[in-house]
């Protein structure tokens, strides 16, 4: 909803606050909600009851509350303004465009619904019934006086003052009547007539300040297309008065009392002469009991300066909540009342009118005529006469004179237009003239199509596919449509001109027929579905004499449903509708016929519904229910007028389509019926399926559900001696309490060992039983096995001579694959302070004999997570493939490395007393070569670190890739990694500038993956070495340590990159000056060679081929070293999103390390490996680790744990080193 304002301002008057007593600890969301101010923002009910909270305070001696809040504590209630109330202006939003709308199309709904039983009778009408039968009475002029029905829990003293707000009401009426002359004239004449009728009678005695009644505020509603009343003044008895109440909400609205319009229609169309006519003002002719007059008070004055006068209305007024229940109620009662003197009369009342409209009608002129008259008297005797008078039979309508007769050949009648000349329904439909058409506009064009008998069901059932298109579309209600289907729209609304060329027949039926029979057609598609019913009149005659009498349409559900299941809803709404039909036609009929093109749906009818499922079964038993007497029979599609409801047509096609208006060629053709073949009454998917019925005993062992509840062998003990517990306490009335005693759990413990070796031991058990000894292909033939006194297997063996105690001597027998050993093994691991696998098999035996109890003994322990925690076993994932940077000849420095080593202290002078200075070293390696660069940097900023790397560049030439460690890696004091951190990591502008104007690619290594860094981490470990041992701690000054570095540089790339060969070709070891000056730095110059012939090369062909004589040296030996995999060679599972892990944090112990799970993985080059995941730690942190060393799991695969483990890793990066 978008509104310029969602109102005026809140509260509309400033209210007294003086005599509040708030707490002062109470901090409320506005504290200046007193004070009338704009509302800012409109929060939705649903959200309403999160923002409450429990706590409410109710202020002493006032009405308010504190009602707590998330934003704080709200004033609720009600209290007494600083000014009057009556002079308070209240506001109010009204949106009558979708009112409008949503009123027409619950009417469109509901009058496409068909509903075959009569709805059981409210509370509310049985109340109203009973309390017109006690207060209504008839006066001199024999019309009836009534009282209207308040609501019994609502008091009637509970209504305010409502005099101002009418007096304001009235205020506003004139300055409308004085902008619209011509309105002020019809409304004075309204209400001069109203007052001419004795409708009302002004009140001179009227005590406005102490009323306790009700002033009904008017306004005036034109309708310039009425015949005799161009202005018709409506009473609001829904406007509040002081107290918050209205007239309305103090009435009952009773209920419907009358037939509904698709009755009534459809009994009009069964008289040959048929006539409408409504009753002239028919609530005026009702008047209200006197007592309750004074709850119909409006004010009125003749002019804008006249003085306002007080009227009171006499009789049921059009406004309030009963008045329709009142006049109806009053119509039946007039019917009952002089039923013995006007039987036809009396029955056309109860069952001809829909309000004040009758439509009735005879089957010939002399019964017509008598109706006529008939009905007129009887309204008269309740005071009431009948105007606008059309017939159907206009030449014999003179006979009797009424006081008005309708003299229009087309009148309009229940929404209907009917020409009564030609005797027959003809339609108009208004369209809009708009070419851009959103959902709303559909909506309202849809809601404005108004056939209550559906006799233009096919354009009908057209336009509700289309609606419900554009719910699966999704489009919003002031959204444009798509051009294409705007286009079938416009086209679809074009096709409605071609409706006013439609007449049909009122009249259904031949004089005099032999026979009358009822044809009822159903059909389905995807779409939608629908029914349709014709009455055919068999006379002699040849003539066509079936006529369409009304159908109805469904479109399919969204959910897709199969089409026999479609057929079959549409035969339920053919059952229906015929239903419905048969009660309001009130006739004899002949026959009824049903068909239905699918002989699916007639082999369900067909079958009874206990064998169907529940869908099917439903529907076939309220098909079976409302069709009973009735014949159901197949018809082929070409032959199924139906087939138009479910596909839908436009109106200039239906226009002169006799197919759809008089029905099939030949309904006698139609009664010859179609064998259904045996596959179609054998629909195997919609029956139930034949389940044998059998009853089986299952024995659930008292062993086995004590052992399926926990996996603690104490536990399981106690609850076995509880039982037993039981059990005596009901044999033998014993009264034990308490905890088990100790005779108690050794019994239960017995009772478990037992019941475990006889499942397992039987045929030993059996064999010590009738022989004494185990057969010899026992697996315990080793042991001699023997019963002891209670029954439990022991072990024999060779130790009945020791000094042991008994069990040790003989321990108890246990299985090897068994729950129960396996919790007796856990329960002495836990009681044994978790013991290695020796020391708890020990233990274990001092009782027990677990059958291959040293591997069950590893097993329990490598399972435990207590001791998994305790001492984690890394193992890693294969060593990964080494990247492209590594292992293709390059330019030197190309791709390099970047680290810091530091701080390292210079004096910049020579006196005592000054201060040393700090400075960095800045170690850049090639990542081809290992040649290194050495650069003194000042300090840690982006400027210092710019013209480290210029200086670089203008020596070795630019590179083109740049890596660093991530900065969590870098190792020294804790400022010196912020400081770091915050110069490799979030680089500044002036830096990112530099390496996009340089072409240069900075990346970063995973976090905590120092052996994703091990080239530059081995360089920074070379320096030290060197550095350490020639400066010490010796503080140098800044030419003095610059030496030295560059020293230590030469020094670093003349070291080997391969060992020693054996040939003896090879005399010169590779290193990194090789590709820096094509020999070791610290190598002694060779004497010039120019003057010498080399055959046939010149100087720069042997320069050359000298360079490629490196390079090929280089792939020879050096990349040839980097082939094995020194560690990590092995593939092991990969981790998973969701997998358990302990997460290890340096500087932890092991058992504070926290658990966590995996959330994200970033996946890297190589299949087995994951370059980086996220893993949320189960305080609600998420951290990033490398997937390279975890802890496996203790027995499953779903606990690992990473380890962001600080190590000099001196063999090479692995492969996505430059990936993040």
């Amino acid at each position: 909803m978008v509104l310029p304002k969602i109102t005026d301002f809140s509260p509309a008057t400033r209210l007294d606050v003086s005599n509040l007593k708030i707490p002062e600890n109470i901090q409320l969301a506005d504290e200046t909600f007193y004070i009338p101010q704009k509302v800012d923002l409109l929060l939705g009910c649903e959200l309403f009851f999160e923002f409450i909270k429990a706590d409410k305070i109710r202020l002493n001696d006032s009405r308010l509350i504190l009602q707590d809040t998330c934003f704080g504590y709200i004033v609720a209630g009600s209290t007494e303004p600083i000014f009057q109330i009556n002079n308070a202006t209240s506001h109010c939003f009204l949106s009558r465009g979708m009112d409008t709308l949503d009123k027409t199309l619950r009417s469109f709904w509901e009058i496409e619904n068909v509903t075959c039983d009569s709805s059981p009778i409210s509370e509310e009408l049985n109340y109203c019934n009973e309390h017109y039968v006690k207060t209504h009475y008839r006066n001199s002029e024999g019309r009836y006086v009534v009282q209207m029905p308040f609501k019994p829990e609502i008091e009637k003293l509970s209504l305010g003052d409502s005099y101002q707000m009418a007096s304001k009401r009235l205020d506003n009426l004139w300055k409308r009547l004085n902008r619209d002359p011509t309105m002020k004239f019809l409304y004075s004449e309204f209400l001069r007539e109203y007052k001419n009728l004795n409708h009302m009678e002004e009140i001179t005695n009227c005590n406005l300040s102490n009323d306790d009644g009700y002033f009904l505020p008017h306004q005036g509603v034109l309708r310039p297309s009425s015949i005799t009343t161009k202005l018709r003044v409506v009473f609001d008895a829904s406007a509040k008065t002081t107290t918050g109440y209205s007239l309305n909400d103090l009435l009952c609205a009773g209920g419907v009392l009358q037939d509904d319009l698709f009755s009534i229609l459809t009994r009009f169309r069964k008289h040959q002469y048929a006539f409408t006519a409504d009753i002239s003002k028919m609530f005026r002719q009702i008047e209200i009991n006197p007592s309750q007059r004074k709850y119909q008070k409006i004010l009125w004055k003749e002019g804008p300066e006249e003085n306002v006068k007080v009227f009171a209305l006499k009789t049921v007024t059009y406004g309030t909540t009963s008045a329709p229940f009142l006049a109806t109620r009053t119509l039946q009662q007039l019917a009952k009342d002089e039923r013995e003197n006007f039987p036809i009369a009396s029955k056309v009342l109860l069952e001809d009118f829909y309000m004040d409209d009758c439509l009735s009608g005879a089957s010939d002129i002399n019964q017509f005529m008598a109706l006529k008259k008939e009905l007129g008297e009887l309204l008269l005797r309740g005071g009431m006469t009948l105007h606008k008078w059309c017939s159907s039979a206009s030449s014999e309508s003179d006979l009797y004179p009424f006081n008005y007769c309708e003299k229009q050949s087309t009148v309009k009648t229940l929404g209907m237009m009917w020409n009564n000349c030609e005797d027959a329904f003809l339609f108009y439909i208004s369209t809009s003239s708009t070419t851009e058409f959103t959902k709303r506009d559909v909506l309202s064009q849809i809601a404005r199509l108004f056939d209550p008998l559906g006799l233009l069901g096919p354009v009908i059932s057209k336009a509700k596919i289309f609606l419900q298109r554009l719910w699966l579309l999704q489009i919003d209600w002031s959204q444009k449509l798509p051009s294409d289907i705007a286009q079938e729209w416009s086209s679809f609304i074009a096709s409605l001109s071609y409706v006013k060329n439609i007449k049909i027949p009122r009249f259904v039926l031949r004089p005099n027929p032999k026979e009358i029979i009822l044809h009822g057609f159903s059909d389905a598609l995807e779409k939608a579905y629908g029914a349709v019913i014709y009455l055919q009149s068999v006379c002699d005659s040849s003539d066509n004499n079936t006529f369409l009498l009304c159908s109805k349409s469904r479109v399919a559900p969204i959910k897709s449903v199969t089409i026999p299941r479609l057929e079959l809803a549409a035969c339920l709404l053919l059952a229906q509708l015929t239903r419905k039909v048969l009660n309001a036609l009130k006739l004899k009929i002949d026959q009824v016929l049903l068909r239905t093109d699918s002989t699916i749906a007639l082999s369900w009818i067909d079958t009874p519904p206990h064998l169907l499922k529940t869908f099917v079964s439903n529907r076939v038993a309220q098909i079976q229910e409302l069709t009973k007497e009735y014949h159901w029979s197949h018809i082929t599609s070409k032959n199924n007028p139906a087939d138009l409801l479910s596909r839908g047509i436009d109106a200039q096609f239906l226009a002169n389509n006799q197919f759809w208006f008089q029905g099939p060629d030949s309904f006698n053709s139609l009664n010859s019926e179609t064998e259904l073949n045996q596959s179609d009454k054998n629909y195997l998917s919609e029956f139930k399926s034949k389940d044998l019925e059998c009853l089986t005993v299952k024995t659930s062992a008292l062993f086995d559900d004590v052992i399926c509840i926990s996996n603690n062998f104490q536990k399981s003990i106690r609850i076995i001696s509880l039982i037993f517990r039981f059990i005596n306490k009901c044999k033998k009335n014993s009264k034990e309490c308490g905890a088990p005693s100790k005779t108690e759990l050794q019994n239960a413990e017995i009772y478990i060992l037992r019941e475990v070796q006889a499942r397992t031991f039987g045929n030993e058990i059996h064999s010590l039983e009738q022989c004494g000894n185990v057969t010899p292909n026992s697996r315990l033939k080793s042991l001699s096995p023997f019963l002891d006194s209670q029954g439990i297997l022991r072990v024999g063996g060779r130790l009945r001579n020791s000094i042991l105690p008994y069990n040790s001597k003989h321990p108890i027998l246990l299985p090897a694959k068994h729950k129960v050993t396996d919790m007796i093994i856990q329960y002495y691991h836990k009681i044994q302070f978790h013991s290695g696998s020796q020391a708890l098999l020990y233990n274990i035996r001092q009782k027990f004999w677990p059958l291959n109890g040293r591997n069950l003994c590893r097993k329990i322990v490598h399972s435990c997570v207590t001791c998994f925690k305790a001492n984690p076993k890394i193992s890693s994932q294969k060593m990964g493939d080494l990247p492209e940077d590594r292992v293709n000849p390059n330019f030197v420095f190309n791709s390099v490395g970047i680290d810091f080593a530091g701080p390292f202290y210079i004096k910049t002078k020579l006196r005592k007393r000054d201060p040393p200075t700090k400075i960095y070293v800045c170690i850049i390696i090639c990542l081809s070569t290992k040649a290194i660069h050495l650069e003194l940097v000042s300090d840690l900023s982006s400027e210092a670190l710019i013209a480290a790397l210029k200086r670089f560049m203008a020596r070795r030439g630019k590179c083109r890739k740049i890596l660093s460690d991530n900065a969590t890696n870098f190792v020294g004091t804790k400022n010196e990694i912020n400081r770091l951190f915050k110069l490799m990591e979030q680089q500044d502008a002036l830096f990112q500038n530099f390496l996009s104007e340089e072409e240069i690619t900075w990346s970063h290594i995973p976090p905590r993956a120092p052996h994703h860094s091990g080239l530059w981490e081995v360089g920074v470990k070379a320096f030290k070495f060197y550095f350490k041992r020639v400066v010490s701690n010796t503080c140098l000054t800044y030419e003095e340590f610059l030496t030295i570095l560059i020293q230590i540089e030469g020094l670093l790339n003349s070291r080997p990159l391969t060992p020693l060969s054996s040939e003896v070709e090879d005399l010169e070891i590779l290193t990194p000056g090789h590709f820096l000056i094509g020999r070791p730095i610290t190598a002694i110059p060779e004497p010039l060679m120019i003057e010498l012939n080399d055959n046939r090369l010149n100087r720069w062909q042997l320069l050359t081929k000298k360079v490629q004589t490196i390079w090929k040296h280089w792939s020879k030996n050096y990349l040839n070293n980097l082939q094995q995999r020194h560690k990590w060679m092995f593939k092991k599972d990969n981790i998973k999103i969701g997998d358990m892990v302990l997460i290890k944090e340096d500087n932890v112990p092991v058992s504070n390390w926290p658990l966590g799970r995996i959330v994200k993985l970033y996946p890297g080059k190589c299949p087995l490996e994951s370059d980086q995941v996220n893993v949320e730690a189960t305080f609600g942190n998420q951290h990033t680790r490398l997937f390279v060393p975890r802890i496996p799991p203790p027995g499953t695969a779903s606990l690992m744990m990473f380890c962001a483990q600080v190590h000099h890793h001196v063999g090479d990066i692995r492969s996505g080193a430059e990936n993040k």
